[in-house]
């Protein structure tokens, strides 16, 4: 299962392969209900045109089963061990002590699985689940990847629990999906690996990528199985799809050149075995019985999305100014000189719903729960002396995404989008409210944003 990463094992073409049904396979909790048919619950936000839906079910023990933005599927669940999920091992035991969220390798490709889930919790933005992790090997049974033989467990569910909660619009980045898990163990280990986050994707999504988000500079990578300290994207050859994953916790300190994992096995055979996949991992020594938590961020959307969601991810997270995505090379002059590239920014949106957020421009596509429309686009980095620079308030419960000229606004903390263009560029112009307990330093639409005085600021380019 993937708990293990290329630095601890081989990669064992067996583990994708589907297992046979076993007589451990659980029921959920009584107190379980799940909210949709079939055993299902969804959470799902707008970016970009399109919901981010993320799903999780009974079939795979909480776990996220699903993740769709654009009409595309970026998760494949053909097994208990695919799926996005969360799995640990411990003390070099391998896939033979290897806990794991959603389910065993004997729930093969079956309709339940070995995992006991015991907490569900569904909000507008956010779902919670608490569950007994199965071992991904029975007991007495090894495979390659079992460096040390049999595992020391005597039945077919660990007492480890995982607690895991996920947040769609993570730090006001609109694509972006905190992925929090907290491992409780039951017993102290000498050494313990613990895959906070895993996915595994279709096999479509061939180009891989590396992006170091206090740079912005992102390279192509080779298919692997390899770990790396900088974070990975999977893309689609086209660029039009694309998954990555960040944590600020890695590299760590002791494994400096990995955390971020990646493979490939794309070329498998049968349906639906074929798939690819990145992890997010952490290695720990003289582990505790007790609570270990981990935080991953995954990053959907276009390539370019993914690219600027994880350099305005790391920036609003670490409380420090982004770097703008590289420019793409102008192309060569040809009859006359090309124009002077834009380096793209950050998708803007205006609120479209009277009394809640109308005339509004925002970094998010549901500010205040509320119906927006997209306007265009910041620059990354300014094309002219007279572009202005815009901020995003970050400060929860007060201007969350909300756009500002003023890196003060509300006396609050906000962090920078990029700039709007000069007049004259083509776009959508926007105004900045000038009065005091009114609209000062808001950015809208509207020069008259809340009967109130405005002023011509820049244009949102498209």
């Amino acid at each position: 299962m993937p708990a293990s990463t290329p630095l601890s094992r081989p990669v064992r073409v067996a583990l994708l392969l589907a297992g046979f049904a076993g007589a451990a396979q659980a029921e959920d909790a009584p107190s379980i209900a799940w909210p949709e048919p079939g055993g299902r619950a969804t959470i799902s936000r707008a970016f970009n045109g399109s919901p981010i839906t993320v799903g999780v079910s009974s079939r795979t023990g909480g776990a996220i089963d699903s993740l769709t933005w654009g009409g595309t599927q970026f998760i494949n669940a053909h097994d208990h061990g695919r799926e996005l999920q969360s799995a640990s091992s411990y003390d070099g035991y391998g896939e033979c002590l290897n806990p794991t969220e959603a389910g065993s390798d004997s729930d093969g490709t079956g309709p339940r699985s070995t995992t006991l889930l015991t907490e569900l919790k569904i909000g507008p933005n956010t779902l919670q689940t608490r569950a007994q992790m199965a071992y991904w090997i029975e007991p007495g049974r090894v495979t390659g990847s079992c460096p040390k033989g049999p595992g020391p467990h005597a039945g077919p569910r660990s007492d480890d629990v995982l607690a895991k909660t996920v947040t769609l619009g993570a730090a006001g980045v609109a694509n972006a999906i905190a992925y929090r898990v907290t491992y409780i163990t039951a017993q102290a280990h000498a050494s313990a690996t613990f895959e906070a986050a895993t996915a595994y994707m279709p096999p479509d999504f061939t180009a891989f990528w590396s992006l170091d988000p206090a740079t912005g500079q992102s390279a192509p990578l080779s298919a692997g199985p390899a770990e790396q300290g900088v974070p990975v994207i999977l893309a689609t050859p086209d660029g039009s799809r694309a998954m990555g994953v960040y944590s600020p916790a890695l590299p760590q300190a002791t494994v400096p050149n990995a955390g971020y994992g990646r493979f490939n096995f794309a070329t498998l055979l049968g349906p639906g075995n074929a798939t690819v996949k990145w992890n997010c991992a952490f290695r720990e020594n003289n582990v505790p019985a007790g609570a270990h938590s981990y935080t991953c961020y995954v990053v959907v959307g276009t390539l370019q999305d993914v690219r600027a969601g994880l350099v305005a991810l790391r920036s609003a997270l670490a409380g420090g100014h982004p770097a703008s995505l590289p420019a793409p090379p102008a192309p060569a002059p040809r009859a006359a000189a090309a124009p002077p590239v834009r380096s793209p920014g950050v998708a803007l949106y205006v609120g479209t719903q009277q009394g809640c957020n109308a005339g509004a421009v925002t970094i998010d596509p549901g500010y205040k729960g509320c119906a927006t429309a997209p306007i265009g686009a910041t620059l990354g980095q300014p094309s002219s002396p007279a572009d202005a620079p815009v901020y995003a308030g970050t400060a929860a419960g007060l201007d969350v995404g909300l756009v500002t000229n003023n890196p003060h606004h509300l006396d609050a903390g906000t962090r920078p989008i990029g700039y709007l263009a000069a007049a004259g560029a083509g776009g959508t112009p926007l105004y900045v409210g000038l009065e005091g307990g009114c609209n000062a330093g808001v950015v809208s639409t509207n020069p008259a944003h809340l009967n109130c005085r405005g002023a011509p600021l820049g244009i949102a380019v498209r």
